[in-house]
């Protein structure tokens, strides 16, 4: 066996003929000789061939031609008919350089790296889903549209409203009813008596359709001032015995000749009428003016009557206007006043 460089290989290239080659050492200036037919030419700086690499190389193409034989003898011949019509299959790299003791271990070292290779890409798969998976997971969801609903803002009803409402309802003589109304702020925690077994409760509320004036205090003297307040702000009383309420009534400062008006603003969805006009006023109430009568259909056709007046209040104020509530016709009253009846 040659030896190159004192190195003794361990198994020379097959595939690649090396019929010859040159060796220099270290101080001739040109020998050399020949081996075969192949002359290679001299170096200046010549480098020793690295022969582990050819022979890895080799190795490589010797595993190749196995498996490529293996595959022919598992498959049969292949016809040119067939050259177009099956595909083509891809060879399997032997992981080894040893060779093969049989076709039967060929073949089933062949099966164990394919087994491996799908393996691996059954892996690979599953970990690509898995990813996608917690990809998804970590993403919010999308919003989902929900349909508008338009909602209908709630009727409110005034406070005079709710209070004739209550008058006129089946508790309407209970005064625990008119307390529970939350539009009014109560003055009296409880009914007060204000005359020998009659009784009285006070409380503030706001009539709809009045604006900001100059209200008078109605001190005398030097405590006499005016404030500027929504003319709305009215006083609301309920009166009458400790077995029930039997009158409602709401004071407002400042006269208003526009009765059915003010009427109109504070009950908006029910049917008023005027069932009596041109009531004078007494002498006594100085500058106000004639009074009126009017129904007032409520819910349920439960009816109310209104009398409408006003009343003078002294010099320290400019007059109120008042509406009394009564559950009768108040037939007695219009005649005593000498009102024109409205047909």
């Amino acid at each position: 066996m040659a030896k190159a460089n004192g190195r003794v290989p361990n198994e020379l290239p097959t595939r690649i003929p090396v019929e010859k080659f040159e060796r220099q050492e270290i101080g001739s200036s040109s020998a050399c000789f020949q081996h075969g037919s192949l002359h290679a030419s001299r170096l200046q700086q010549p480098q020793p061939p690295d022969f582990i690499a050819l022979a890895q190389a080799d190795a490589l193409r010797r595993d190749l031609d196995l498996i490529n034989g293996a595959t022919r003898s598992e498959l049969g011949l292949r016809l040119a008919s067939d050259a177009t019509s099956r595909p083509k299959r891809k060879p399997i790299l032997a992981t080894s350089s040893a060779a093969p003791g049989s076709s039967e271990e060929l073949r089933q070292e062949i099966d164990d790296v394919s087994i491996k290779h799908l393996t691996a890409i059954a892996a690979s798969a599953t970990l690509g889903l898995a990813a996608c998976q917690q990809e998804n997971a970590a993403a919010p969801p999308p919003p989902i549209e929900t349909a508008r609903v338009e909602q209908v803002a709630p009727v409110t009803i005034s406070d005079m409203q709710a209070a004739a409402s209550v008058f006129a309802s089946e508790r309407g003589r209970d005064w625990d009813a008119y307390g529970a109304l939350s539009q009014v702020k109560w003055k009296d925690s409880v009914p007060q008596e204000f005359t020998a077994g009659r009784y009285s409760r006070s409380g503030t509320v706001l009539l709809q359709g009045f604006t900001i004036k100059d209200i008078p205090n109605g001190k005398p003297g030097s405590d006499y001032a005016t404030t500027k307040r929504n003319e709305g702000e009215s006083t609301l009383t309920v009166a009458g015995t400790l077995s029930g309420v039997d009158s409602v009534s709401i004071r407002k400062p400042l006269y208003s000749d526009n009765y059915l008006g003010v009427l109109n603003n504070q009950f908006k969805a029910a049917r008023i009428s005027t069932i009596a006009d041109q009531c004078p006023a007494p002498e006594y109430e100085e500058g106000a003016g004639e009074g009126a009568f009017f129904e007032v259909s409520l819910a349920d056709n439960r009816k109310i009557y209104v009398q409408a007046s006003q009343k003078d209040g002294g010099k320290n104020t400019d007059g109120f206007t008042v509406f009394d509530l009564t559950r009768q016709r108040p037939s007695d009253a219009i005649s005593e006043l000498n009102c024109k009846a409205v047909e």
